[in-house]
């Protein structure tokens, strides 16, 4: 059985609850409904926050993501609260999504884990690893107003 079907749920749980604070200082989650299917999803994503942006990262085989792509708009859960943000995707770039991953996993060991990139002792990006995650995520920026 595939772990994240227990784990994402009970993030998502917890984001939208009172007690979001044990999750909200590094996870977003992203609110949306399925092109074909109409079903609402939510998926919990790590992200990385500069002034009103904030920048997540997940793997292009995940398909989750291809629902935001013909939307401007979209609602994520920030900080225990349903926040309707603007929506900008990258997957095409591989240097755009290089330079956004190496932000995001600077310095943060789980997420570079996730990203499957190796940190150097300094917490900088392994270059090689960068480039080589570059090629495999999507780059999502939702921008609050």
């Amino acid at each position: 059985m595939n772990m994240w079907r227990i784990v994402n749920p009970l993030v998502v749980l917890i984001a939208r609850s009172p007690i979001h604070l044990l999750v909200s200082t590094q996870i977003l989650v992203t609110q949306f409904n399925g092109r074909k299917s109409g079903k609402q999803y939510r998926v919990p994503v790590s992200f990385h926050k500069n002034k009103n942006t904030y920048t997540c990262v997940t793997l292009r085989s995940n398909l989750w993501w291809k629902n935001l792509i013909d939307l401007e708009r979209a609602d994520v859960w920030l900080k225990g609260r349903l926040v309707n943000v603007g929506v900008e995707l990258e997957y095409q770039d591989d240097e755009l999504v290089k330079s956004n991953l190496r932000h995001l996993v600077s310095g943060n060991a789980i997420d570079a884990f996730f990203a499957k990139v190796t940190l150097n002792k300094d917490g900088s990006p392994d270059e090689k690893s960068l480039d080589d995650a570059a090629k495999l995520h999507a780059v999502l920026k939702f921008r609050t107003e």
